[in-house]
């Protein structure tokens, strides 16, 4: 691609050019701009390139005549490509229109300055105007930068993995997943276990969900536009139904953190595991996992016998009576599994209001179980060997 930069100031330009991966692209081949000097072409004895605006004001414009001449010399007509003048007052650039830019045989940017550019000079030589931001900047020529990087990194072999422009920020109209590399374990801090087992659909299965998860915190307004799979969606409601309940948690005071949706898809199972009796577990499974509904029916390990448990009014004491200072809250009806800091913030008050759950120490060694049918429990187990 052949990108030229008409510009005041083709030395804020070079030092960036010249360097990391622009430098390299352009060092191969692979990317040609040209920085061309406005003030070569005008016609002012003084080389002026400014003028006080008509109707007056603060200020210079940018005068028409050496700007009209400057492209007229370095981009005659036909000129197969397109003429950008990067101003506040454009379209937002964004990577979609990115996408469209790299593939053009050729890009004229015109870097405007002081209070801008004279009309006739854009109405002569512009296609369109761009703004990378809802902000003023001294000059065009860091917008310009901003373009050049961002189409040079869709362009075959600049990058140095083909992939790596494909599943980035906006390229797939979501923000993009954490990354992580080498130690495993930096200061205690660890790489989330997906990434290190090797599965690859369990890594993109996580790194969906974390793209979706970050979409939802910090631009919301992506999700309306992004290309989103029914499996999505159901992700997005889920994600949504769990902040909502992390908020009505804390405005109660008690201090939670929602683990992952995979994670919670795990635990029941876990849970299954810990409280039914191998002995029963094949039976029970039938009556405990039925399809789809499967985390919905997990008391009926209790309300069946196929575990012992304690049921009624003395299951909410028997659970208190023993807890430690942290538990689970399991969500069967959403698929939400939620780590309890402060447990004893937790009382049946706070969760009247979701009517069907499952209380669970970290170790799973007991558990309340709040049916979502009136007529059963509650349930206070503790796991057996």
């Amino acid at each position: 691609m052949k990108i030229k930069v008409f510009t005041l100031f083709p030395d804020m330009l070079r030092p960036t050019l010249n360097a990391s991966i622009l430098g390299r692209a352009i060092a191969a081949g692979l990317l040609e701009v040209e920085l061309v000097n406005i003030r070569d072409y005008t016609q002012d004895k003084h080389r002026r390139t400014d003028d006080y605006p008509f109707g007056g004001g603060a200020g210079m414009v940018m005068s028409a005549q050496p700007i009209v001449d400057a492209f007229a010399a370095r981009c005659p007509d036909p000129f197969c490509g397109r003429r950008i003048y990067l101003s506040p007052r454009g379209r937002r650039l964004d990577q979609g229109i990115v996408e469209e830019l790299a593939r053009e045989e050729e890009l004229a940017l015109l870097c405007g300055h002081y209070e801008g550019v004279d009309q006739r000079a854009l109405d002569a030589v512009i296609d369109e105007e761009l703004s990378i931001g809802d902000y003023v900047l001294t000059g065009g020529e860091l917008g310009a930068l901003v373009l050049i990087d961002a189409v040079s990194r869709l362009i075959p072999g600049v990058l140095g993995s083909e992939d790596s422009s494909e599943d980035e920020s906006f390229t797939t109209g979501l923000l993009e997943y954490p990354q992580y590399t080498r130690p495993a374990d930096f200061r205690g801090m660890t790489v989330p276990e997906p990434l290190l087992g090797g599965n690859h659909a369990d890594i993109t299965a996580w790194r969906r969900e974390q793209s979706l998860s970050a979409t939802l915190d910090r631009r919301p307004e992506l999700l309306d536009t992004a290309p989103l799979t029914d499996g999505d969606r159901a992700m997005l409601a889920r994600l949504k139904r769990a902040r909502t309940v992390s908020a009505q948690l804390g405005q109660c005071g008690v201090d939670c953190a929602c683990r992952e949706l995979r994670l919670a898809d795990l635990w029941p199972k876990q849970w299954f595991s810990a409280f039914v009796p191998e002995a029963r577990r094949k039976e029970a499974k039938k009556q405990c996992f039925p399809g789809r509904r499967h985390v919905g029916w997990l008391w009926q390990a209790f309300s069946m016998g196929f575990a012992q448990a304690e049921s009624g009014d003395a299951a909410w004491e028997m659970w208190r009576a023993e807890l430690g200072s942290d538990c689970c809250l399991y969500l069967p009806d959403d698929g939400l599994l939620f780590d309890i800091r402060d447990a004893s913030a937790l009382t049946r008050k706070v969760l009247e209001p979701m009517k069907h759950y499952i209380l669970a120490d970290p170790a799973l060694s007991r558990t309340y179980v709040r049916p979502n049918k009136p007529d059963f429990g509650p349930y206070f187990a503790a796991a057996r060997s």
